[in-house]
C-alpha cells in the first residue's frame, strides 16, 4: 500500500531542495526517490522522513521561492 511521506534534509546554500513529499511504499523507498529526484538528496546522508497522518486535514508542506 501506498503511503505519503515528508522528506527533508538540511540546506547548506541558497537554492538548494530540502524538503519534498513522496508517495512510496515504506520510508527506505521514499529515501530511494528522493534521491533520485533531486542532486541536493543524492548526495546527502542526513535524510529524515516522516510520514503524513491521511487521517486528518492538513497542510504538510508550504514552499518558499527565497530570495
Amino acid at each position: 500500500m501506498l503511503k505519503i511521506y515528508l522528506v527533508s534534509r538540511n540546506a547548506y546554500s541558497w537554492l538548494e531542495d530540502y524538503k519534498m513529499v513522496v508517495i512510496a511504499e515504506d520510508e527506505e523507498e521514499a529515501k530511494t526517490i528522493a534521491r533520485k529526484t533531486s542532486l541536493d538528496f543524492a548526495h546527502d546522508n542526513n535524510i529524515g522522513v516522516e510520514e503524513v497522518d491521511t487521517s486528518k486535514k492538513q497542510c504538510i508542506l508550504t514552499c518558499n521561492t527565497g530570495a
